[in-house]
């Protein structure tokens, strides 16, 4: 298995270096798909990548909110938004320098012990215009940064 494998991927490469050196075929932009179940099938294609996607970028998602508003706001609102998909979400913060959890929901205990945060609003939980909180949930792959304003 291992040395058909590599037969395959150098031919591959093979391939793709007559085709960019003849220009006779589009060459390999960043994807390709081998399939040997009923003989051999290649297909090439680009992958292209939405700028904000939450899959794959680390893009700091904006959102607007007032000092004054609680951080069950916040969560209500990311809880919401289908983009996020969201089930069991722990969110943290950067405070005076250090990491800090303000909300945990997959662990009981850590939930309940943080559960007071989400009725403070961001002035009592010492926030300020632009503080960045990371949220990371079983449902997303990558942690997702959201920046207030």
């Amino acid at each position: 298995a291992v040395a058909s494998t590599n037969a395959t991927i150098a031919a591959a490469c093979v391939t793709e270096c007559l085709k960019i050196a003849t220009s006779a075929y589009n060459y390999l932009d960043n994807y390709m798909m081998f399939n040997n179940v009923d003989g051999v099938y290649t297909f090439a294609f680009s992958s292209e990548r939405k700028e904000n996607c939450l899959a794959c970028s680390r893009c700091t998602q904006e959102l607007s909110f007032s000092l004054s508003d609680k951080l069950q706001v916040f969560l209500d609102k990311i809880g919401d938004d289908t983009g996020f998909n969201l089930k069991k979400p722990t969110l943290t913060t950067v405070l005076s320098g250090e990491n800090r959890t303000l909300y945990m929901s997959n662990l009981a205990q850590m939930e309940e012990t943080l559960r007071p945060n989400l009725e403070k609003t961001f002035k009592e939980l010492e926030f300020v215009s632009g503080q960045e909180v990371v949220v990371t949930d079983p449902g997303v792959k990558m942690p997702v940064h959201f920046k207030l304003s």
